[in-house]
């Protein structure tokens, strides 16, 4: 979808927040309403956000084959729907529904005051692709939220911005940053750079681009960092890193830190399906969630609320998708709910981002828990450029390193010792090492433990 040719005027197809005509009035004008939002108390923004829950309800229960019999077997009118819980009336949508529900998944007769449809689809790094329609109204939400992330952070439009992407093809340099800063903002050059550039390649394109901002995927930054230790940065101007794409691990975010060069990370979460998701908060800590268009639920395994400090399931209702109505979406991901913020945004708060249920370790009585592995001693055994464990049983894991020289046998099993010690349990292990970067998924993306065990 061409964001440029987005056309979308306020109609009674929704109702909060409200949107203008002509795309740079529409950003500026959300993006101002946006503002205001953020400070709202909880319970206004629930008020809000059900208001705008029940009017895409009544649409996708007259417009939606798939949705009407849901609706139906609640044995719950729209009206009724007036608080977060009362969307347990509900089933939980899962990938493999909207696989399933194949075209009848998408909304007939879709206002064409929602703009310009498009489709996307997820990168299927979960082996379950979807396809997603997505409106006018939804891009515009992306492309708010995008803004959002910079004026939180103070970071700067009129400097020059590097992005590392998977949907980068080719290298290139931009004279303005593009959609949706260059709509409202003089901005400072762009360069971009394929993801699948060496490393080392990386770091020459950037030191003679010298950004002030980094666009980058957590996995990749994880390579640049490591060759930033050995023989530093050589960006004299680079203040802030974005990262997007993967969860940021809490390790990386500090070994940032220990370079010593003042650099601040910025971390958003984000799907094709959903689009912005949450945003670092600037100010208290965590992630905030964009509850001007979403509803996230954080759920236990019995499918019942965490209360903060709990790490549960997170289920997605987007507000204003008449498209694709994202109703109640187990997208796989996991998170720790939070306590308000003590920045007074009424914006949801989520502590920590995990990652996905095939991230869990599994130990052989059955337990899950979040993988800590040592990484922070890896450098006391050897220099490790990469690394990637896979547990392809209960019992076993393979552990891949990518080193600068081959490791030695009394070298793996230092790192066996460590690893198990880590997990906290004497898994039979494999080290297999090699020089080459690990592959990365579908979509650019990289995983740095993945499960095998259902």
């Amino acid at each position: 979808m061409n964001g440029e040719n987005l056309k979308i005027s306020n109609s009674g197809s929704h109702v909060w927040p409200a949107v203008r005509l002509g795309l740079a009035a529409e950003i500026s004008a959300l993006f101002a309403e946006l503002n205001e939002t953020q400070w709202l108390g909880r319970e206004q923004i629930e008020r809000q956000q059900m208001r705008q829950f029940r009017k895409l309800l009544q649409f996708v229960s007259d417009h939606s084959r798939f949705y009407a019999g849901h609706i139906e077997a609640s044995g719950t009118s729209v009206g009724e729907f007036r608080s977060i819980e009362s969307l347990q009336r509900l089933p939980l949508l899962s990938r493999r529904d909207i696989q399933t529900a194949g075209n009848e998944f998408f909304c007939a007769d879709v206002p064409s005051d929602q703009g310009e449809i498009g489709e996307t689809q997820t990168s299927g790094s979960t082996g379950e692709p979807v396809r997603v329609k997505k409106t006018g109204i939804t891009q515009l939400f992306w492309h708010t939220y995008t803004l959002r992330s910079h004026a939180w952070h103070r970071i700067p439009f009129d400097a020059p911005y590097s992005i590392i992407r998977p949907t980068v093809v080719a290298y290139a340099e931009h004279a303005n940053w593009g959609a949706p800063f260059s709509f409202l903002y003089r901005t400072g050059a762009t360069q971009t750079i394929p993801i699948g550039t060496p490393l080392a390649g990386q770091i020459e394109l950037l030191r003679k681009f010298q950004p002030e901002t980094l666009l980058v995927y957590p996995s990749n930054l994880r390579g640049l960092v490591e060759k930033w230790r050995d023989e530093g940065t050589g960006l004299q101007k680079l203040a802030w890193i974005k990262s997007i794409g993967e969860t940021l691990p809490e390790d990386l975010r500090q070994a940032v830190a220990e370079l010593d060069t003042g650099i601040t990370i910025v971390d958003g979460y984000s799907s094709q399906e959903c689009g912005a998701i949450a945003i670092q908060c600037p100010d208290g800590g965590g992630y905030h969630v964009m509850s001007e268009s979403l509803i996230v639920e954080i759920l236990d395994e019995e499918g019942q609320p965490c209360v903060p400090g709990q790490i549960g399931r997170i289920v997605i209702t987007d507000l204003h998708n008449l498209a694709s109505p994202i109703i109640r979406y187990d997208i796989g991901d996991y998170a720790q709910l939070g306590e308000p913020c003590s920045c007074g945004r009424g914006l949801e708060k989520l502590d920590r981002i995990l990652g996905r249920r095939r991230n869990l370790v599994v130990k052989p009585n059955g337990d899950r828990h979040w993988p800590l592995v040592g990484f922070h001693d890896f450098g006391s055994i050897a220099p490790i450029r990469q690394y990637q464990m896979i547990q392809e049983t209960v019992d076993r894991i393979t552990v891949r390193f990518v080193t600068d020289l081959p490791l030695t046998p009394d070298q793996k099993t230092a790192f066996i010792r460590l690893v198990q010690k880590a997990l906290g349990h004497e898994f039979e292990m494999e080290i297999v090492d090699q020089r080459d970067s690990l592959p990365r998924r579908t979509g650019g993306k990289f995983e740095e433990f993945i499960s095998k065990v259902s």
